[in-house]
């Protein structure tokens, strides 16, 4: 039995949660909570296995209350439940202690997989957040390297598309992505290896090939 924690400041939401959680009979909400403080003071009685908190409460926000949490009682597990999809987020609450990060809008599937796969200590996200869960477990991983050195699969995918001569528009057309975020991802990666133009790029990965994993 894997007991559960719902701490989000509308009932709605709550009340939607312990619906499909009832589907598992191997679930049980053992409470719910509106704001951080009530998290905190159910937490020290009921102890859950894990917790489904979200970001934006009153009094504590999520992000104080996973950092209570995790200092008092590292055994418990959380999840993130939010509609914040910016990289600074996700970073900063799986930098806290969250084994998980999901949007609100994700499906029964992806939840239950979730809640199953944290429990037993491994990292779950939601599809599109992986490359960012990428990039903080190997900055723990390698904690020697600056993180920003550290590219994620996806950049890598994109230096060695680069290198071979590709545009933005045909690596976009070859990974199935918009143009734009291709664009996003250019950037993101001349930053993590300080440089600021392709040519350099070009350059680096070739020198580089061992260190990037680059055929």
């Amino acid at each position: 039995m894997i007991k559960l924690l719902i701490a989000d400041d509308h009932n709605v939401l709550i009340n939607g949660l312990q619906l499909i959680l009832a589907v598992r009979k191997d679930f049980k909400v053992i409470a719910v909570a509106n704001n951080g403080t009530e998290v905190i003071d159910l937490v020290r009685n009921e102890r859950p296995d894990v917790i489904l908190l979200d970001i934006n409460m009153p009094v504590l926000n999520g992000y104080q209350t996973l950092e209570i949490i995790k200092s008092d009682y590292p055994e418990i597990k959380v999840i993130v439940l939010s509609m914040l999809n910016d990289k600074r987020n996700v970073l900063n609450m799986l930098e806290a202690g969250a084994k998980g990060y999901l949007f609100k809008d994700t499906d029964d599937k992806n939840l239950f997989k979730a809640i199953d796969d944290v429990h037993q200590g491994a990292y779950y996200v939601s599809n599109g957040l992986e490359d960012i869960l990428e990039e903080f477990l190997c900055h723990h991983k390698y904690p020697d390297k600056k993180n920003k050195h550290i590219l994620s699969s996806r950049e890598l995918e994109i230096v060695s598309l680069i290198v071979e001569g590709n545009t933005n528009a045909e690596i976009a057309n070859l990974l199935f992505l918009s143009t734009r975020t291709v664009d996003t991802h250019r950037k993101n990666i001349f930053y993590k290896l300080n440089l600021n133009n392709t040519a350099l790029l070009v350059k680096y990965a070739l020198e580089n090939k061992a260190f990037l994993g680059l055929h």
